[in-house]
C-alpha cells in the first residue's frame, strides 16, 4: 500500500522560501562584490543579514557631491542602523574616521558662547560678535586659556601648559609650514576686496582666498628671521570632499623633505550663520578691524591613531596663552575635537580658523598677523 503523501504547512513552506532567498542574495552579495572573502566576512559581521543586503544593494553613499534619490535617502533615513550610510556634509574632514559633519568646528553663539548683549547689525546686516568662553561643562579653563572640549577626556590645563614643547627659530631647513585643506574658502566682500565666486563665500582667486592670508603669515615669520614654506595648492579644488586627504599628503611630502619643520599650520576661516540666516563676524573687541582666530585641535576620541595629539594641545595651549596676554580678545576658546584634522603627522600641527564668513578679508588678515607676531616672538624669545 502505497503511503499518502501529506502536505506542508505553509508557514513551513514560507520559511523554506525565505531561506532559499537568502542563500540566493548571498551568493549575488559574493558575486557583486568579486570578492567572495569580504562578503562571507562582511555577512557573518553583520548583526542582521537585512541591514547588509540592503547596504549593497543602494550602494556605498556618493562622495562627489552627488545626491542620492528620494526613495533611497527615505529608506536610510527611516532606519537607525542604516542612518550612518547617508553621505556626510561635504565639509567632513576625515569621513572615515569621525562622522562629524564639521570641516572645522563652528561656535554658534547659542550654543558655544554664554548669551551676548544685543548687538546692533552693520549696514551691511552681519552681526558682529566677540566669543568669549561659556559656562557649560563642556569649558576647561584656567586663567587667560580656556578650551571647549568635545571629548570625553579630562583636561588639566596647567599640566597642558607645563608640558607645551619649544618653539625655536634657526638652525638648518624651514620651521614652519603653512598650507590649506580648504584654500578656497573666502570672505564677505568688502572695498576692494571683490572676487568671482567658485561656490558661495569661496574663489579661486588667491589674491582674496586663504592662500592670501597665509602668504600675510609668511611675511610676519620670514621678517622675524623665520623660514617658512607656503604650500599654496587648492587641496579643495576642485572637489571640495577629500581635501584633507589630499592635503595630508601634501604635508607628508614636506615633513619628509624638511625634518626641520616644528610647526605646522592648516590655516582656515569659518563660518558662523543662524539657523534663520543671520550671518556673525568675529570681532577682536581689543584691536580695530580684526577677526577673531581659533585653534582647533584633534584628538584620538574616535579611535583613530593619533599617540601625540596631547603633545599637540599643549602646544596650541601655550599659543593661546601668549595671545591673551598680548592681545586679550584675539582668539576665541581653543576648541578640542574628536576627529584628528590630519594633526597625527606631527607634533607640531594646528588647525587655525581665521575669522568667519562674515568677516572682511582685511580683518581676517590684521588677526591672522597679529597671530603670526605672537607666534614668532615665541619661536625668538622676543617679548
Amino acid at each position: 500500500m502505497r503511503k499518502k503523501r501529506t502536505r506542508k504547512p505553509f508557514a513551513q513552506w514560507l520559511r523554506q522560501a525565505a531561506a532559499l532567498f537568502v542563500a540566493c542574495a548571498a551568493l549575488w552579495l559574493v558575486w557583486l562584490t568579486g570578492d567572495p572573502a569580504a562578503a562571507l566576512s562582511q555577512l557573518a559581521a553583520s548583526t542582521r543579514l537585512a541591514t547588509t543586503l540592503l547596504s549593497a544593494e543602494l550602494g556605498a553613499p556618493p562622495q562627489d557631491g552627488t545626491q542620492l534619490s528620494s526613495w533611497d535617502r527615505l529608506v536610510l533615513a527611516q532606519s537607525s542602523l542604516l542612518g550612518g550610510l547617508l553621505p556626510q556634509d561635504a565639509d567632513n574632514p576625515d569621513p572615515q574616521q569621525d562622522p562629524s559633519p564639521q570641516p572645522a568646528p563652528s561656535v554658534q553663539p547659542s550654543q558655544e558662547a554664554d548669551p551676548l548683549p544685543a548687538a546692533t547689525a552693520q549696514p551691511d546686516g552681519i552681526i558682529p560678535r566677540t566669543l568669549v568662553a561659556g559656562t557649560s561643562a563642556s569649558y576647561v579653563t584656567s586663567g587667560a586659556v580656556s578650551i571647549y572640549n568635545h571629548t570625553d577626556y579630562a583636561l588639566d590645563i596647567d599640566q597642558l601648559l607645563a608640558d607645551a614643547p619649544a618653539l625655536t627659530a634657526g638652525g638648518d631647513g624651514p620651521q614652519v609650514l603653512i598650507f590649506h585643506s580648504h584654500a578656497t574658502e573666502a570672505y564677505t566682500m568688502s572695498g576692494s576686496d571683490v572676487y568671482e565666486e567658485s561656490d558661495s563665500y569661496r574663489t579661486l582667486n588667491t589674491e582674496q582666498n586663504m592662500v592670501r592670508v597665509g602668504a600675510e603669515m609668511a611675511q610676519i615669520f620670514e621678517q622675524a628671521g623665520i623660514q617658512v614654506i607656503h604650500d599654496t595648492t587648492l587641496y579643495d579644488y576642485p572637489s571640495y570632499n577629500e581635501a584633507y586627504i589630499r592635503s595630508s599628503q601634501g604635508v607628508a611630502h614636506w615633513l619628509e623633505q624638511y625634518p626641520s619643520l616644528q610647526l605646522v599650520l592648516d590655516v582656515h576661516r569659518d563660518a558662523l550663520a543662524a539657523s534663520d540666516g543671520t550671518i556673525y563676524k568675529t570681532v577682536a573687541g581689543t584691536v580695530d578691524n580684526c577677526a577673531q582666530v581659533m585653534m582647533v585641535m584633534g584628538s584620538d576620541a574616535m579611535g583613530q591613531e593619533h599617540p601625540n595629539w596631547r603633545v599637540n594641545l599643549s602646544l596650541a595651549a601655550s599659543i593661546q596663552k601668549d595671545l591673551a596676554e598680548k592681545w586679550s580678545t584675539l582668539a576665541r576658546p581653543l576648541v578640542l575635537r574628536t576627529s584628528r584634522f590630519n594633526q597625527h603627522q606631527s607634533t607640531g600641527e594646528i588647525l587655525l580658523e581665521v575669522g568667519t564668513h562674515g568677516n572682511t578679508l582685511q580683518e581676517a588678515i590684521t588677526a591672522a598677523r597679529l597671530f603670526a607676531r605672537t607666534v614668532a616672538d615665541r619661536m625668538t624669545g622676543a617679548s
